[in-house]
């Protein structure tokens, strides 16, 4: 489904957008996509970030600073701003912790509870759209013998499992949806994300994309905790943010749509693949350890997005000499 053409940005004129998680991973890919949109059509829409220090965002990204288009709200998902009848047109939440760096019993009501703090704050703010920004763990372990998961796909985490807390909340995230939906008319989609890659990510968290690159720009071997086996799928920051957008605004109201590349590929070759886009290139060495908890195949059907004409524009060998392009530029010194 990889095109050779990169899919235009969205015209968003007139659109009054608020975003959590806008400093994020996702939420920068996301800032980069609203500026190109900007760039393409005039700044005639407005986006509001929720962030708890905004100051310290602009400061660490002054790029950000001084665009017409785009605001910033002190605040929280247990602090939001107070809301105002007619604001906003569209309520995109991507705010959430990935993984457990919090208690698990607070990660769950930061799911759970964040999400429908944010469905009030949309309801009470007249949004027309609604678009959550979950994720593929909502699945649980995916059973040996599928190869792609769609929507529809009768999986789940087991609720006994205390470890699968990201996807138990992200299904009662998406319940809330179905249910503010149900009861208050408001137009929710749901966007759920598998793994991305770009500039943005983090390089030193528990994502094996990240600590790869982060090896390699710092002129170290790459590590494989693992036999390498298990298959992921890399969907590039630039193409998940047109996708999410499009979904905020042309998806169909109470269904759920994978967000990712359909192009599976190993931990090792991802690993090989990260290595030859180093300069020098460097080696790859395999630990063959059993590393607990990792997917054998995780790998979404995209169908569903195609058929809105959502499509993965990025390579993967593209999305990586990007994403290392970038990185390597930000840590050089300016020679201006």
């Amino acid at each position: 489904m990889t095109s050779s053409v990169r899919s235009d940005p969205l015209d968003l004129r007139g659109r009054r957008i608020f975003v959590t998680g806008g400093t994020g991973f996702v939420g920068r890919c996301l800032l980069d996509y609203f500026h190109e949109s900007v760039q393409a059509y005039g700044p005639g829409f407005e986006v509001t970030v929720l962030s708890r220090s905004p100051q310290t965002f602009l400061d660490r990204h002054p790029g950000h600073a001084g665009q017409t288009w785009l605001r910033f709200a002190p605040g929280s998902l247990d602090r939001l701003p107070t809301p105002e009848a007619g604001r906003f047109t569209d309520v995109l939440h991507a705010a959430a912790d990935t993984h457990a760096s919090t208690a698990p019993l607070a990660w769950l009501d930061q799911l759970v509870q964040g999400t429908r703090q944010v469905l009030d704050f949309a309801i009470a703010s007249g949004a027309e759209r609604f678009l959550l920004v979950s994720s593929g763990a909502a699945y649980g372990p995916v059973p040996d013998g599928i190869a792609r998961l769609r929507e529809d796909a009768p999986f789940a985490p087991a609720t006994t499992d205390a470890k699968s807390v990201y996807g138990q909340g992200k299904r009662l995230a998406e319940h809330l949806c179905a249910l503010y939906r149900q009861q208050h008319g408001l137009d929710c989609v749901i966007a759920r994300c598998f793994a991305l890659i770009s500039e943005h990510m983090p390089l030193d968290g528990p994502y094996a994309a990240g600590n790869f690159v982060r090896d390699a720009l710092a002129g170290r071997d790459i590590e494989i905790q693992g036999d390498g086996s298990s298959v992921r799928t890399y969907l590039h920051g630039r193409d998940a943010a047109h996708w999410l957008i499009s979904l905020m605004r042309q998806g169909e109201p109470g269904e759920i749509y994978n967000v990712g590349s359909d192009a599976p590929i190993s931990i090792l070759e991802l690993a090989q693949a990260v290595a030859a886009q180093a300069s020098p290139p460097r080696d790859v060495r395999v630990l063959k350890q059993t590393a607990p908890g990792l997917r054998a195949m995780y790998v979404p059907d995209v169908e569903k997005a195609g058929r809105l004409g959502l499509r993965v524009d990025t390579s993967l060998v593209e999305a990586i000499a990007a994403t290392m392009r970038a990185l390597a530029g930000a840590a050089s010194p300016s020679t201006a």
